[in-house]
C-alpha cells in the first residue's frame, strides 16, 4: 500500500533541468515524481503542503 508519509520531496537538477524527486525515508532511494500515478502524486502534494503548514 502506498504511504505518502514515507517520501521526502526534493528538487534536483538532472542534466541541467530542475526535477522534483522523492526520496524514500526507509530505503534512501530516489524516485521521479512523474513515475508515480496521478493519484499518488496528489497524495504526495497534499502531504507536502500539510507538512509545510505545520
Amino acid at each position: 500500500m502506498f504511504n505518502p508519509k514515507e517520501w521526502t520531496k526534493q528538487m534536483k537538477f538532472i542534466h541541467g533541468v530542475a526535477r522534483t524527486i522523492y526520496i524514500n525515508k526507509h530505503t534512501g532511494l530516489p524516485k521521479l515524481s512523474s513515475t508515480f500515478t496521478k493519484e499518488q502524486q496528489k497524495e504526495l502534494e497534499r502531504e507536502d503542503s500539510r507538512l509545510s503548514l505545520s
